[in-house]
């Protein structure tokens, strides 16, 4: 009698925000442990695109004879082409979990915040009921921003909003309004409209500006309004502390 392979488990590897030293003991040695790293691709991107995640992971833990799973994902609010490339993912993955492989999907940050991990462990899951899924929580670009700019995100009763500057302008004032502090992730394609609601509300001198927190051209700006006209990085965050 044949016995039937044990599945493999899904991690949710959460590698930090950019610098391999903050990779946690943990997700080096999970991805150490794992014979798949699953890497998210933006379709569309060059097959040759190197991975950010991929590249931090690389520098902070030994992925050599490891296969690299890459996944293309769109970005896009599809509904239709999101859901397909979500069910192919989880398929690939599927298929290495049902031969009793652990694969490690890497996220930038934690795997729990604004990942496409999350997403994927539904499909997963509907393929694979019974295949373990953990998560090993990463270094935030908000956590390292913040230390970057030695800014407190809470003191005390404090009230934090983590929110993408996607946001409606008129809901992002609402919203800013109603906390100490504001987070605004993905700010690259709405910094003039941001520069001005803040100057709109008197908190120009209170926002900090941080791209690629945590690398090597890691940039702080407090004066805002020298941003005006700007084509700041993908990786931006702006915090507000009143």
């Amino acid at each position: 009698m044949t016995e039937s392979v044990k599945n493999g488990a899904l991690y949710g590897v959460g590698v930090g925000p950019g610098d391999p030293e903050l990779m946690t003991l943990k997700a080096v040695r999970v991805l150490e442990g794992s014979a798949v790293i699953a890497v998210p691709k933006s379709a569309g991107a060059a097959p040759d695109a190197a991975s950010r995640a991929l590249s931090i992971a690389s520098k902070g833990a030994e992925l050599k004879g490891k296969e690299i799973l890459r996944l293309l994902l769109p970005m896009t609010k599809d509904a239709a082409r999101l859901k397909e490339a979500r069910q192919t993912a989880a398929s690939a993955i599927a298929g290495r979990l049902e031969k009793g492989l652990d694969v490690s999907f890497i996220t930038l940050g934690d795997p729990m915040l604004y990942s496409t991990f999350s997403y994927l462990v539904p499909f997963v899951r509907k393929l694979l009921p019974d295949a373990p899924v953990r998560v090993i929580p990463g270094v935030t670009s908000f956590s390292a921003a913040a230390a970057s700019a030695i800014i407190p995100l809470a003191e005390s009763g404090g009230k934090v909003a983590i929110i993408p500057a996607a946001y409606d302008i008129e809901d992002l004032r609402e919203r800013i309004a109603a906390n100490d502090t504001v987070v605004l992730m993905k700010v690259n394609r709405a910094m003039d409209a941001l520069i001005g609601l803040l100057c709109s509300m008197g908190l120009e001198k209170n926002a900090v500006f941080v791209s690629r927190a945590s690398w090597p051209d890691e940039e702080v700006v407090t004066d805002i309004k020298s941003l005006k006209g700007a084509s700041p990085d993908y990786f931006s965050t702006v915090i507000i502390k009143k």
